[in-house]
């Protein structure tokens, strides 16, 4: 095996640091002076705008380096503050550099005076700490802001910014200034107030620009939502100021959202409610900006909503009395007015819904939650509107898109109030309560769930109607995301379960009526796809929610039962389904088992889920795997007992005198077998397609077999007493699939990287030394990808922790095993202290026949008949015959070396130069390692000292050296806690000398 000669990546940053300090403010420096050149020059033929274009590009190159090696991803819009070193603070304390960069931006034509804006932007993130005083910072921040009144109030400027490319940089670099530099520090500008105004004038008529520039927005918010939230720190007057401001945006932006609903309609712009993620993150900036001055900025936004609430109900009253059981004429104009009024209605519900949302417990006042109150009576008031109209519409007056937009508006809207005032003490939330129990008689927080249930309900059924279907789809997504939440909190699941509809629920869960529940080929949205599986996973913590549940229990399978009653049946040749029917009918039938599964958390729960599964419909389980491994069908069986055989929260708890444990094993390890076998035996019919064919079934094979050695529910040593192979049948399907993958591809793909390094911490906790022998092809292919997870760059951190634990467990056995022996031998007086010299860690010679003659030096000569002279029975001859030979692991350890050199090489590189955050994990192998393998230790530090400089090898000598200092030969606790503190230690001089890692031949251990 030999080690990737790649460059770590410590040596990359120190490359990078180097250059920082030596070269990149030089080329900085240059670029700046290029440009003040270019503009006392006022050249403007093609050759200089193009050498604008590239001194521009190169500064904003330069402040986008990583300084500080600490940026997740550079190709991200904002990063923060840029952190440029103090040797820069002269660029940029000296007026210069931004009164250059104004004067471009004046004077260069577009599109370069917009590179131009992207430098400002960055000029508008230097780090405050990079001021020498406050003074200076002030001077900057200043500086700043009245070019910034100029732009705005100058007729070059304000031609600027009617381009959208300068527009949208300018935002940027507003939403970028006020994320760097605090309110306190902008409020000491002397015309604060003048910039601050006119900022308000730009963010209106930037929220107008929807159409123009929409992407300018979400910058825009940022700014003002920024502003307000650090508002305290501001005198009063600056407070009441900018409250004023406020009032007016909100207005501006609520007004531009109702506006962009036509144009969407009409095709001219994109939805901007496709998207609820982007959505909600924009509203809940508005939140912020709108709740400063709740009581004028909440008093129009329902103003508004009545005037469309009003339109609304006037509209389909007109609609009903037209109606009169025949088509309605001009029923397209009239279908146009709903939608158009719905669409307004739906922003005003995600408004409203984000300004609920955006109450602060401690922050809130008596007036806020007044406004929360009324604004939430109007809300239910619409919505119940909405479901009487729902229930009499006829269809072809509705549209799809309309309908998943309201009632996706109406759960966010549920979503938010829920976070807000359900699951408060009733005392904080007086007045809402309140004011809901006047018009609606909820006067308490469980009667809102009653009525959040019953009307979200109705989302989950179908109209049945293809061209609604995609949009009924997105709805149940939605939908049973809002009821995973409410089953989440502790009280909300207890009211939830007491209602008559959750009652209705539980004992109807399979209704005709949910189309997502009809059996059907696998949907190509994975959302849409686990809609089964969230429902009942719901449903399970709603059932569950009180602790006597057996007779519900059992009347909440009862489908489920007559449906796997079908399918024994069907395999029994007494039924008319066909195949297809069978398998589309299982698919669904685990994903529901496995979600129900999923939420069971304790041991009571699981015995009534285990006595009503087994034994029953096991066989359904193996006789669907032998028909459908390939299929869809034998991965939702693998997910499902991946789910059954976890022992999360210990639920998988049986009596002392219980086989279920046993039984359980057994079950699995059929399953494992069969679908091992196949798995096996499978072609590949497209190398490109590996992962779905063969990876995918082996990743869960994987977690299998790892979730039921460590579930801790059986004894496997009853299946070696009774010369059982359940155990010993899936132990060789697993060496076989290891094989089958090669190790890039196991470290390549994530999933299945991580799955097998689980099943062998696993595996090596708890069951490989007790094993009578592994094939040693197993083993070598195991310790290559124990060590090849640890050495990318970037790797998983999950895999690695795994990778060094199953290291450091089998060091741990063959280290104790050899301890042990020497002092069975030897006696109580055996010498195990760390010294050159000693029989334990440096044995003579060399190659595998002296290193297996090693384990017979430690052990001693073997005795006959006696033990310290004194006459033995022959039970004891026959005990001691059998401690005398040496554990296959240790053997095999012992005879090749080469391994604990490469794992000690590989790891003790990763420790020493590279920064990793799983730094105490990997550390913990390397005690055993050296004690393994103390000559190859005193070689490669050895030659490690002698490739550094002649004048640090003295130094790296003295740091070698403490590595052992105060360490003996042993793996206790405190012994590895001690060598944690040097190897730290050691890794800190590293750093500071700045020393190389080396890689040693290790041709000679191939």
């Amino acid at each position: 095996m030999n080690l990737t000669s790649s460059r770590h990546a410590t040596r990359y940053r120190r490359i990078a640091v180097n250059f920082r300090d030596s070269q990149l403010l030089q080329m900085f420096q240059c670029a700046l002076s290029m440009l003040q050149g270019l503009v006392q020059s006022q050249m403007s033929d093609p050759d200089t705008e193009k050498l604008k274009e590239s001194i521009l590009v190169l500064m904003r190159t330069c402040l986008s380096f990583d300084f500080i090696g600490t940026m997740p991803d550079e190709s991200s819009d904002d990063v923060g503050s840029i952190q440029v070193p103090t040797t820069w603070r002269e660029v940029f304390e000296e007026p210069g550099y931004l009164d250059v960069l104004w004067e471009c931006w004046k004077n260069f034509s577009n599109p370069i005076s917009v590179l131009v804006l992207e430098s400002l932007s960055q000029a508008a993130s230097i780090r405050r700490s990079l001021f020498s005083s406050d003074e200076a910072r002030n001077t900057y921040i200043h500086s700043m802001m009245r070019e910034t009144v100029l732009a705005f109030k100058t007729g070059v400027g304000q031609n600027k910014l009617q381009d959208v490319g300068n527009f949208h940089e300018f935002c940027r670099m507003l939403s970028r200034f006020r994320n760097t530099f605090q309110l306190s520090e902008i409020c000491e500008y002397k015309e604060f107030e003048q910039w601050i105004s006119l900022v308000g004038e730009f963010t209106s008529r930037g929220f107008h620009s929807w159409k123009w520039s929409p992407n300018s927005v979400p910058y825009l918010l940022t700014f003002w939502s920024k502003m307000v939230s650090s508002i305290s720190s501001a005198k009063q007057g600056t407070v009441e100021y900018i409250h004023n401001i406020t009032v007016d945006l909100a207005r501006t932006y609520m007004k531009s959202r109702l506006e962009c609903v036509q144009a969407v309609m009409d095709g001219d712009v994109d939805d901007p409610l496709e998207s609820e993620e982007e959505l909600v993150t924009t509203l809940e900036m508005f939140a912020t900006v709108a709740r400063s001055n709740y009581a004028k900025s909440g008093g129009f936004i329902l103003a508004e909503f009545k005037d469309l609430a009003k339109k609304y109900r006037e509209l389909i009253q007109r609609l009903s009395n037209m109606a009169n059981g025949s088509p309605i004429p001009n029923s397209s104009d009239i279908k146009d007015q709903l939608v158009f009024v719905e669409m307004q209605l739906t922003w005003m519900v995600y408004i409203i819904g984000a300004c609920v949302g955006g109450r602060i417990s401690y922050q809130s006042t008596g007036e806020q939650e007044q406004m929360d109150g009324e604004m939430a009576s109007e809300i239910l008031g619409y919505i119940h509107q909405t479901q009487i109209w729902i229930a009499q519409r006829p269809l072809y007056l509705a549209s799809p898109e309309a309908h998943l937009y309201v009632q996706s508006a109406i759960i966010y809207f549920y979503t938010q109030f829920r976070s807000s005032y359900i699951g408060e003490e009733p005392s904080k939330s007086t007045k809402v309560y309140g004011l809901l129990g006047e018009r609606w008689g909820f006067t308490t927080p469980n009667q809102v769930l009653d009525v959040i249930m019953n009307s979200s309900l109705g989302n989950l059924r179908s109209s049945g109607d293809p061209e609604w279907r995609k949009c009924e789809e997105q709805l149940v997504v939605r939908t049973l995301k809002l009821f995973t939440q409410l089953a989440l909190g502790y009280s909300s699941v207890k009211h939830i379960r007491k209602l008559d509809t959750t009652q209705a629920l539980l004992k109807n869960h399979d209704s005709s009526d949910f189309r997502f529940l009809t059996p059907a080929k696998k949907p190509s949205d994975t959302a849409v796809a686990r809609s089964r599986m969230n429902y009942y996973t719901m449903l399970s913590r709603v059932l569950f929610a009180e602790d006597n549940v057996e007779a519900d229990f059992w009347s909440f399978v009862k489908p489920w039962e007559n449906t796997l009653d079908k399918v024994t049946l069907a395999f029994e040749g007494t039924s008319d389904l066909s195949e297809e029917e069978i398998r589309l009918i299982l698919v669904g039938m685990f994903k529901d088992l496995r979600g129900f599964v999923s939420s069971i958390t304790n041991r009571k729960q699981f015995s009534l889920f285990f006595d009503w599964f087994y034994p029953a419909y096991t066989p359904i389980v193996q006789r669907a795997i032998e028909i459908w491994p390939h299929d869809e069908l034998g991965i939702a069986i693998l997910r499902f007992w991946n789910e059954f055989a976890s022992n999360k929260n210990s639920r998988v708890t049986f009596d002392i005198s219980s086989p279920n444990g046993i039984l359980l094993f057994r079950e699995t390890s059929n399953i494992l077998y069969t679908y091992g076998q196949n798995l096996l035996n499978r072609p590949l019919s497209n190398p490109n397609s590996r992962w779905s064919e063969k990876y995918k079934g082996i990743m869960l094979y994987f977690n299998i077999f790892s979730a039921s050695l460590s579930g801790k529910y059986v004894n496997f040593g009853v299946f070696k007493l009774y010369g059982d192979k359940a155990l010993d049948r899936i132990l060789d399907i697993f060496f076989q699939l290891m094989l089958a993958i090669p190790v890039e591809d196991m470290i390549a793909f994530p999933k299945l990287s991580q799955a097998y390094f689980s099943a062998l911490d696993v595996f090596t906790s708890d069951h490989m030394t007790g094993l009578s022998m592994m094939p040693h092809t197993v083993l070598a292919y195991m310790f290559r990808a124990l060590a090849d997870i640890i050495q990318p760059q970037n790797p998983d951190t999950i895999c690695c922790t795994l990778a060094c634990s199953a290291i450091d467990k089998v060091c741990t056995f063959v280290m104790n095993w050899m301890i042990k022996d020497k002092i069975r031998k030897d006696g109580e007086n055996s010498d195990l202290t760390l010294a050159n010299g000693s029989p334990l860690l440096n044995n003579p010679g060399s190659g595998n026949n002296s290193q297996r003659s090693s384990v017979e030096i430690l052990r001693g000569p073997p005795t006959s008949g006696s033990t310290n002279g004194r006459p033995v029975s022959k039970r004891r001859q026959q005990q001691q015959q059998e401690q005398q030979s040496t554990h296959w692991l240790v053997e095999y350890m012992m005879s090749n070396k080469e391994i604990l050199s490469y794992l000690f090489l590989v790891l003790f590189q990763v420790v020493a130069f590279e920064n990793r955050s799983n730094y105490w994990s990997l550390s913990r192998p390397l005690l055993g390692l050296i004690l393994l393998n103390r000559d190859f230790y005193v070689d490669y530090t050895n030659t490690f000292i002698q490739a550094q400089l002649s004048d640090r090898q003295e130094k790296v000598q003295v740091a070698v050296n403490a590595l052992m200092e105060g360490v003996d030969v042993t793996l206790t606790t405190t012994n590895r806690d001690r060598f944690t503190q040097n190897i730290t230690t050691f890794r800190r001089e590293c750093t500071q000398l700045t020393l190389m890692s080396i890689t040693p031949d290790t041709s000679s251990m191939s």
